[in-house]
């Protein structure tokens, strides 16, 4: 199969809340909807049955423990069908393995260190995920600031991955240390990427659904629900195209002036076939429009395998925005960046070859002096292991395999400007530091101002989530089936 193409994507209409127009031609996005609808009965990932299959292996013996069982029936498989030889080299060549683990990997030449002029000064890890027993994985964490509170809204499920015992918790504090939880929500299905913000005098929260199957990936429904104080929440309805996911909600201006842009990718992610970016704008986080110049006809901005994308503006009212390129396309595996002009803020252009590395669920902000930050994971090995010769889909296989076996941390890097990028990004995400205690599952971040920091300010506060019971080395998937927490941190960019 060849490589999917990166390119402008073909007509399409955006949707805002309802349905097709009675009689209108199906545009790009409706057509997109309507195939993931039909492929949600699929059970396969990266159009292969494998992956669905070492996932459901892995949650066997890591979910359960199952780590002395597994021991002694390869022993005893040594014993039947080995030798003795076999049965005495086989722990040795264990320990070999196990202690080759624990080197740790150098950073990439690919990832360069940011000048030391600008730095980011970290304080102490605070929990604000509660214990609930049987629901130990908390993730996918949200936070906004409301008066003189901080809301925060996170996943709370029995594990990682697609589960109908997941619900949607909101907490509030006032000082980050003490954490209430004032709503939670469920509907049987999995609940994720929730998105806090205010617009129009009123919180909103959005969040989407998918089908609770743990080795699939089928987006359902997003909806959204909205509060006066962050305690009582309307019901939520349905928004956006279904299958839609989206990844980040911006409100800029202030009152009636206040506009919302959304990111999101609307296809299909972990298949075969083509994923969607839309970014759209909104003067009530309701209905949705293209942003010009593009028209009616078109809401997405890039389509190839592009899923997770963080944007934000430049001092001069410019677009610069990252992707995940997990899926891969034309432009390779890893990372995509983009940018748009003020005036055509719905004209993204992006690089002709891709960055090989993974910054994954990217949240970027801009400091006072125009600084754009990037908080991200932070993965030192190339996304794109297999060899280019091999064909297309079994490339994203083994990229996937390869990825969940490595060790993942989280990371804040710099993003350089527009101008430095060149063909291929090289040198355009410079790390400024890591993020001390957390490993297996973690880099989803939410950053938002400080109290008593206006607009203007360098002091944000960031939320993230880390496994809790892995070492540093323990490969991602490990992390990904073991218990995880919320934390918050206080964070304050300097110059030098």
């Amino acid at each position: 199969m060849p490589k999917k193409d990166a390119k402008a994507p073909n007509s399409g209409k955006s949707k805002s809340s309802g349905g097709k127009t009675d009689g209108a031609a199906m545009t790009e996005a409706e057509q997109m909807e309507q195939e993931m609808r039909e492929l949600r009965s699929d059970g396969k990932l990266g159009g292969s049955s494998l992956l669905p299959w070492l996932h459901w292996l892995g949650m066997q013996i890591y979910s359960r423990s199952l780590y002395r069982e597994v021991f002694w029936i390869f022993w005893a498989l040594l014993l039947i069908f080995g030798s003795w030889t076999s049965v005495l080299l086989w722990p040795l060549a264990g320990l070999v393995a196990t202690l080759a683990s624990y080197k740790k990997p150098p950073r990439p030449d690919g990832i360069p260190l940011a000048k030391m002029n600008i730095d980011v000064l970290l304080g102490r890890p605070m929990q604000a995920s509660k214990d609930v027993p049987g629901l130990h994985s908390n993730n996918n964490v949200t936070i906004t600031r409301l008066g003189d509170k901080y809301i925060l809204a996170y996943r709370q499920s029995d594990v990682h991955f697609p589960s109908g015992k997941t619900q949607i918790v909101v907490a509030h504090s006032k000082d980050l240390v003490d954490w209430s939880v004032e709503w939670t929500y469920a509907n049987g299905c999995d609940l994720r990427e929730v998105l806090l913000f205010e617009i129009g005098g009123k919180l909103m929260l959005y969040f989407f659904s998918l089908k609770p199957a743990h080795g699939q990936f089928k987006p359902l429904h997003v909806f959204y629900t909205t509060s006066q104080d962050g305690a009582k929440w309307a019901e939520p309805k349905k928004v956006c195209y279904e299958g839609e996911v989206p990844w980040e909600i911006k409100v800029f201006g202030q009152g009636d002036d206040a506009i919302a842009y959304k990111s999101s990718y609307l296809g299909d992610h972990y298949g075969t076939k083509d994923v969607l970016v839309l970014f759209e704008q909104s003067k009530d986080a309701v209905n949705w429009e293209p942003v010009p110049p593009c028209t009616k006809e078109s809401s997405a901005v890039y389509r190839g395998g592009i899923s997770e994308v963080s944007f934000e503006f430049t001092p001069k009212g410019d677009l610069v925005a990252i992707g995940r390129n997990e899926d891969g396309d034309s432009s390779g595996f890893g990372t995509q960046l983009f940018f748009a002009k003020k005036g055509s803020l719905g004209e993204w252009t992006h690089l002709k070859v891709g960055l090989p590395y993974r910054f994954d669920s990217p949240r970027l902000a801009s400091t006072s002096d125009g600084e754009i930050l990037l908080f991200a994971r932070y993965a030192p090995n190339r996304y794109q292991l297999a060899p280019a010769a091999v064909p297309f889909t079994y490339q994203k296989v083994i990229n996937l395999i390869c990825c969940s076996l490595t060790p993942k941390s989280a990371a804040v890097y710099r993003i350089a400007p527009q101008e430095e990028w060149g063909s291929n990004g090289d040198g355009a995400v410079q790390l400024i530091r890591l993020f001390e205690g957390s490993a297996g599952d973690t880099g989803f971040f939410s950053v938002t101002k400080e109290k008593g920091c206006d607009e203007s300010g360098d002091s944000w506060v960031v939320a993230n989530y880390t496994s809790t019971t892995c070492q540093s080395h323990a490969p991602w998937i490990y992390g990904q089936m073991m218990p995880s927490h919320v934390y918050v941190f206080r964070c304050r960019a300097v110059r030098a």
